[in-house]
């Protein structure tokens, strides 16, 4: 068991020394790293504006004894002959 432990660490030991020096190399040599995005993949969008005008709707919703699913309260008959809605 111990012998065991000492290759996986070993290992571990290895695998970080190998990326760290293979980011080094190429901090040095101008390379941009592996895994930064191209330019052109980039999304030039900011994203959704913050503020109070973005609002959060939220139904209230309860069990259908017809069908078993949650449907909204307030929701209207569906086409279903046994619907216990309205």
């Amino acid at each position: 068991m111990g012998f065991l432990l000492k290759i996986v660490i070993f290992a571990v030991v290895v695998y970080g020394a190998w990326t760290t020096a293979r980011r080094w190399i190429g901090l040095f040599s101008g390379r941009k790293p592996t895994n930064a995005p191209p330019p052109a993949a980039r999304d030039p969008s900011p994203g959704p504006a913050p503020g109070p005008s973005r609002r959060v709707v939220v139904e209230d919703t309860r069990l259908c004894t017809g069908c078993g699913t949650y449907v909204a309260a307030n929701a209207a008959r569906c086409d279903r002959p046994d619907c216990p809605q309205g």
